[in-house]
């Protein structure tokens, strides 16, 4: 079994060739997305055993999902085809700076995930569970990830993403992530969802709050200024390397791939950690996370990495 379990959503996105508004763009690039999905891919490419659960249709472009995850040696045995189903489209438009802005389209097979995608042979050996928000859109998603958490022995992180309004209410979105967080040993946010995740615009604020709200270790990314963290009692920052960015689409992505992968050579919970080693997990996050924007796509810039062995090479030489 695999070492990082991922369950959530997977969606096609279509990247602009050049920066501008969706009415500017003269032509678009396939690439993978949906952040768990893109999670799964960067944690195997960092040389760690990665699962996918989720739900795509039986069209072709789920294939191309399913494609991308196997050359990225993702393990899709619990990835379930659904007849008839088709995969989300998201169009993606680029400003000057490289942000992103969102359109989607189509209907999502990911929507049908329930209770019958979660496997107890699934959970047997894996040393950490990663969820999103996208997986609790329904209530069938609810019951399915509680009874993953149920299930693992592993770690459970949880980076939320956003919510469009088509998915759900947000404020409902809101509690039903509450209901994960109180579960987590790592929360991961960026620092635009704060305040609807906590009602803070403060980032060091918002990382306490999910403290007192019983996740035992919170990070904010800060885009170009790193991330920010807290654990019981203590909270610290750490930078981001100075890179050119290209695209921001995947950095989020990039820095849990990054976190996850190191954290699942630790023995001890990222709460336990001495101090200097937590933080050493966090700036090699923000570290693969700057690599992910100096290309077009949410994994490409993540680098190839052999096995366990290399990708702690790879930290120590960032750190």
């Amino acid at each position: 079994m695999s070492e990082v379990l991922v369950i959530g959503e997977a969606f096609v996105d279509f990247l602009p060739r050049q920066t501008g508004s969706l009415k500017q763009v003269d032509g678009f690039e396939m690439h993978g997305g949906g952040a768990p999905c893109n999670v799964a891919r960067g944690v195997s490419k960092l040389g760690i055993s990665s699962s996918f659960i989720s739900v795509l249709g039986d069209d072709e472009f789920s294939d191309f999902i399913v494609n991308q995850l196997d050359h990225d040696k993702v393990d899709i045995k619990h990835l379930r085809r659904l007849e008839g189903g088709r995969t989300q489209l998201c169009f993606v438009t680029l400003d000057d700076r490289g942000d992103r802005h969102f359109t989607g389209r189509g209907p999502d097979a990911s929507l049908s995930f329930g209770v019958q995608d979660i496997k107890a042979e699934a959970f047997k050996d894996s040393r950490v569970l990663m969820l999103s928000c996208g997986s609790l859109r329904t209530r069938q998603g609810v019951y399915a990830v509680e009874r993953g958490i149920q299930m693992t022995k592993g770690w459970v992180c949880c980076d939320p993403g956003t919510c469009p309004p088509e998915w759900c209410d947000p404020q409902l979105m809101r509690r039903r992530l509450w209901g994960v967080f109180t579960r987590c040993e790592i929360v991961k946010c960026a620092d635009h969802e704060t305040y609807w995740l906590t009602g803070e615009d403060d980032p060091l604020k918002a990382a306490q709050a999910f403290i007192e709200g019983g996740a035992k270790c919170a990070i904010v990314t800060l885009g170009a200024k790193g991330a920010l963290w807290a654990r019981k009692d203590e909270h610290g920052h750490v930078p981001s390397p100075d890179v050119q960015v290209l695209d921001t689409t995947g950095a989020g992505d990039a820095f849990m791939s990054g976190l996850l992968a190191l954290l699942s050579t630790k023995t001890v919970a990222p709460s336990q950690l001495p101090t200097a080693e937590w933080e050493t997990l966090v700036q090699f996050a923000s570290y693969i996370g700057a690599l992910a924007v100096t290309q077009l796509g949410a994994v490409h810039g993540i680098p190839q990495v052999e096995n366990k062995n290399k990708l702690i090479e790879l930290s120590d030489k960032s750190s």
